[in-house]
């Protein structure tokens, strides 16, 4: 589900059920020509497919964050994972940029899955193993 599909008339509702934010991080630069950003955009959609498809009325997705580059922006990350946990119980960054494996180090978040399109065409049955395997583990810690 994406913030967009909620109704501020049913968040109240739907809020008992849905406990986990997903994140999506673009990691653009700015140097990207249109098609690159385009090509991005289409990359995360297609990650983030693995999670809002399977785990419809668990997971909400939120707007991406596209430009997240040095100490600044990863500050900036760590206080939207932050003020996320005030309203949701698990946080989870989703990023299909190989640039972005660092992220797997922030404290703010609950789970980083940065999955590339390269391990996506590869792999989908085994990324959506994995991607099974370690949200139940998440949500069992509960």
């Amino acid at each position: 589900m994406k913030f967009s599909d909620v109704e501020s008339t049913s968040w109240e509702e739907l809020r008992p059920y849905v406990d986990t934010c997903l994140l999506p991080v673009t990691g653009l630069t700015g140097s990207e020509q249109p098609w690159e950003a385009t090509k991005a955009l289409e990359m995360l959609r297609d990650v983030l497919d693995c999670f809002e498809i399977p785990y419809k009325g668990r997971v909400l997705t939120y707007p991406a964050l596209h430009y997240i580059e040095g100490e600044e922006g990863r500050f900036l990350l760590e206080q939207v994972c932050e003020r996320l946990k005030q309203s949701f119980p698990y946080v989870i960054l989703v990023s299909a940029s190989d640039e972005l494996h660092e992220l797997e180090n922030l404290i703010k978040c609950d789970l980083v899955f940065v999955i590339t399109p390269k391990q996506l065409a590869e792999s989908l049955p085994g990324i959506k193993q994995k991607i099974a395997d370690r949200l139940q583990a998440l949500w069992s810690k509960r």
